[in-house]
């Protein structure tokens, strides 16, 4: 509805007005009434016309005071001239100081009254949407100017100066600070949101953020990229330190807070140091945007400053060989649970070590190195370990935190287990016999039995051990000891594990047992075995 004031100074005219057409059935509403032009001033102050339709013959003030007084006060009211003479002077005034139209009131009618209504209603639209694509273009240049400033393509001060006083940005160029903001779980979010629906959350993340930042001031904020977000505070004159802290700290609790309630997400910020330079931005926000790789180890919805290293304890740290060749004996077993356990102790000394984030994608490397070899040895297309197209060592990146990347790595290891497993089956197996094989790699350090097998299976354990003896060519059992024994030479040739903890590792409960099966399978006892292991390389044994 737009607002309209009626000012003249004949009662009867303006209760004519009043009735002439059903103002709300076309879009008009009656928001105040004046009889001469210094008391309309007053109802304009107090009602915010968007039209005026004044008399041109009035005491104090007249119709052609008021439209100039509005054309300068007011210039987005629109005014209509009133009068009951055809006087061109009056005519050509009013139409001068910017009214839309004149009417004259002895021919007036509803039909005449409309029409003027429209054209004025149809100029404040077109103007209101000029209005609207100039503060969205500004805004955009806005944006483009931020993010140029930080990312390093500006460092002309003076040419800085000019842009923020030709983008009417409400910064000084020194005495600033700068907090990337940069929102969690972002590979979720966009898997979960189509790209409008993602386009549609980034707007309301920053409405959430340029809300409070209008409503605290000294800030101005822009999208960066990818879930990134920069404030820029700015404090002028002020150089209280603590002022400065509180009200900093105070902003981004505000926005942090609201983020948890109205969007139910947390984000991570990076606050920098204070600066009075603002070709120092770039510089900075490198600075602090690194700050935020702490993320992986500190968790999300933190807040890190500049003089926090929580991952700096450790700038190199390489995964131990003991390590590397537990988690490739498990995945050659087809053994998940011991491959989750050995990396639950791999990403432990992670966190407790609190090593950098550098050391981290080390490490990570290595243990994608681990599936690739074991794939490439297993005549497996590397490609079919990893859940999408994404090149390995970029996924990894994409992991936000240490949890995240162990998740990550693990569901790797898990495929690649998988495979190894259907790799051993045969299309000749029965069905049985194929699932039989896999609960055996799966659960050969534990106690397996045929019968337990055959449970697991849904089938009877008689039926189980004749269709795997005819499919395999040796019974469950042996077949069984085969793998337990396999693993336990994989360990003694490769690790200096005692030969009572092989022993364990490999499934078997009985040493005499397993010193019985090992010399039977091999042909030596286990204690000659790990004797030529010391002694000579692999491929001599």
């Amino acid at each position: 509805m737009l607002k309209i004031v009626i000012v003249d100074d004949d009662f009867t005219a303006r209760s004519n007005f009043k009735t002439m057409i059903d103002w709300e059935k076309y879009g008009f509403v009656l928001c105040g009434e004046a009889n001469n032009g210094q008391n309309a001033i007053a109802v304009i102050e107090a009602s915010t016309p968007d039209i005026v339709i004044t008399d041109m013959f009035m005491p104090l003030m007249d119709g052609v005071a008021l439209i100039s007084y509005l054309s300068v006060h007011y210039p987005d009211i629109k005014s209509i001239a009133l009068s009951g003479y055809e006087d061109f002077d009056y005519v050509k005034e009013s139409l001068k100081n910017g009214a839309v139209d004149y009417l004259l009131k002895h021919k007036l009618d509803s039909v005449t009254l409309l029409k003027v209504l429209r054209i004025a209603s149809e100029k404040i639209n077109r103007e209101h949407k000029v209005m609207k694509q100039l503060v969205q273009s500004r805004e955009i240049l806005r944006q483009d100017f931020i993010k140029r400033l930080v990312v390093g393509s500006m460092y002309d001060r003076q040419l800085i100066s000019k842009t923020v006083k030709e983008l009417e940005l409400p910064i000084d160029v020194s005495h600033l600070l700068l907090v990337v903001v940069a929102i969690d779980d972002l590979q979720f979010l966009k898997k979960r949101f189509t790209q409008e629906e993602m386009s549609r959350f980034i707007s309301s993340v920053k409405d959430v953020m340029e809300d409070i930042l209008q409503d605290m001031g000294n800030g101005i904020m822009s999208f960066i990229d990818e879930g990134k977000f920069v404030i820029i505070f700015h404090f002028g004159t002020i150089r209280s330190e603590l002022y400065i802290d509180n009200h900093v700290a105070t902003t981004v609790k505000r926005i942090r807070d609201s983020f948890k309630r109205y969007l139910n997400i947390t984000a991570c910020f990076s606050l920098s140091r204070l600066f009075h330079n603002i070709r120092d931005i770039s510089k900075l926000y490198k600075e602090i945007n690194e700050t935020l790789s702490e993320k992986i180890i500190a968790g999300q919805d933190q807040i890190f400053r500049e003089s926090s290293h929580l991952g700096s304890g450790i700038d190199f740290f390489n995964l131990d060989v003991k390590d590397e060749k537990l988690i490739m004996m498990a995945i050659k077993a087809g053994n998940t649970k011991s491959v989750t356990h050995y990396l639950t102790v791999v990403f432990d000394k992670i966190i407790t070590l609190k090593v950098s984030y550098k050391a981290i994608q080390m490490i990570c490397i290595e243990l994608i190195g681990i599936a690739n070899r074991i794939a490439r040895e297993s005549s497996i297309d590397v490609k079919e370990i990893y859940s999408n197209k994404d090149i390995p060592y970029d996924e990894m990146k994409k992991q936000e935190t240490i949890m995240d990347v162990k998740k990550w790595i693990g569901g790797v290891y898990e495929r690649l287990i998988n495979l190894l497993l259907s790799a051993d089956d045969s299309e000749s197996y029965t069905e049985s016999t194929r699932k039989a094989i896999q609960y055996i790699r799966r659960n050969y350090t534990q106690d397996v039995s045929l019968y337990q097998a055959a449970q697991e299976i849904g089938v009877n354990s008689s039926y189980l051990s004749r269709t795997f003896k005819e499919d395999c060519g040796t019974g469950f059992t042996e077949y069984l000891n085969n793998i337990r024994v396999t693993q336990a030479k994989y360990l003694m040739e490769r690790t200096d594990i005692k030969l009572k903890e092989i022993v364990k590792m490999a499934g078997f409960n009985n040493y005499t047992y397993f010193f019985k099966v090992f010399k039977v399978m091999t042909g030596r006892t286990p204690v000659e075995y790990k004797a030529i292991c010391k002694s000579t390389t692999l491929e001599e044994v």
